[in-house]
């Protein structure tokens, strides 16, 4: 009774000590994670690169460094059409706030309402309440937070592409007879990631042209910039496909002004997630993770807590990895099936 009571005890005191590891450790720790899964993603890539017509004549390590040359001018395009839809915003926001105020003014008459208030005197109160100072100094923080992050995890994921080959050898010396156990867990976690991350990212891809096209017939502004934001927020369960509609929703009401074709927009763009998130997702991803539905919440709340943004997307990745570590463990292992949907570990 009393070792149950120790081991208990310690558990919590492990976890708590992890948890305020993980927190204060963001800085160093995200791009690191971030660079793992990244690697994931781009070792599968090289291996479809090799079946390509002609490939199959050059090495493993030209492939790798193919597809990392291409993430590093993804990653680069992106950063450079974030900066573009800034400028350009900026550069329409006098006609989006005559748009705006359209839309006011036509729902104060539907209402019944004389005098419509001011857009102008809205957001001039909205100002007054925001410290300026400090808004400035976060925004300023989170974009070069969010640059840093970026860079620091293409130059993890290209020396972590490097190392791959000597891996399992270095295990090997470094364990000696307890290496076979590391590397079947190391073996589960790269089948049980690597398909979800792969596949994850093929039907973000497939949902971000789908919603490209919905948005460039209907003309909306930075129609490429926002089917990348509504693809990669996907990540992210549950939120991550609202949020990430919200804003081209947001944009078309500011650059019609228009309710009716703001509407439309989020009809057209919802009607796409859903096929997505309901019958495409299901189909191509199956039981890859297998956590329940609750556990995906809570992992959500948690990782979102502790590392934001980052921690979102990486929500599910990780508590796989966590479910599989508890499953190796007889003591762990019923905590694991719990975490499962239907038990199966």
């Amino acid at each position: 009774m009393e070792n149950n009571a120790a081991r208990f005890f310690y558990l919590i005191g492990s976890s708590i000590m992890v948890v305020w590891i993980l927190f204060i450790g963001q800085s160093i720790l995200l791009p690191i994670i971030l660079g793992i899964l990244t690697v994931y993603i781009l070792l599968t890539a090289s291996e479809a690169i090799a079946k390509w017509p002609m490939m199959n004549y050059f090495s493993k390590f030209i492939h790798r460094l193919v597809v990392l040359l291409i993430f590093v001018s993804i990653v680069a395009l992106i950063s450079f059409m974030i900066s573009n839809n800034i400028e350009y915003t900026l550069s329409q926001l006098p006609i989006y706030q005559t748009n705006l105020q359209i839309v006011v003014d036509n729902l104060a008459e539907g209402f019944g309402l004389s005098n419509a208030p001011s857009l102008n005197k809205i957001i001039e109160n909205w100002w007054k309440s925001i410290d300026l100072q400090s808004f400035a100094f976060r925004a300023f923080g989170s974009i070069s937070s969010v640059g840093s992050i970026l860079f620091m995890t293409a130059l993890y994921a290209g020396f972590l592409l490097t190392e791959v080959n000597n891996f399992n050898a270095k295990i090997s010396k470094a364990l000696g007879g307890d290496a076979t156990q590391a590397l079947e867990i190391i073996s589960k976690v790269n089948n049980r990631i690597g398909v979800y991350l792969t596949i994850k990212t093929i039907i973000n891809i497939i949902l971000a042209s789908i919603s490209f096209l919905i948005m460039w017939v209907m003309g909306i502004d930075s129609a490429v910039f926002w089917a990348v934001m509504i693809g990669f927020l996907n990540y992210i369960p549950y939120v991550g496909s609202a949020i990430g509609v919200g804003f081209p929703v947001g944009l078309a009401l500011a650059q019609f002004g228009s309710l009716q074709w703001a509407i439309l927009a989020l009809v057209l763009l919802m009607a796409v997630q859903t096929y997505v998130g309901n019958i495409l997702e299901p189909k191509m991803i199956g039981k890859s993770v297998n956590l329940s539905s609750f556990v995906v919440l809570l992992a959500l709340v948690f990782w979102t807590t502790i590392w934001g943004l980052p921690g979102a997307i990486l929500s599910i990745p990780l508590t796989s990895v966590l479910v599989i570590l508890l499953a190796e463990n007889q003591s762990t292992k019923p905590f694991a099936a719990m975490f499962t949907s239907d038990g199966d570990l």
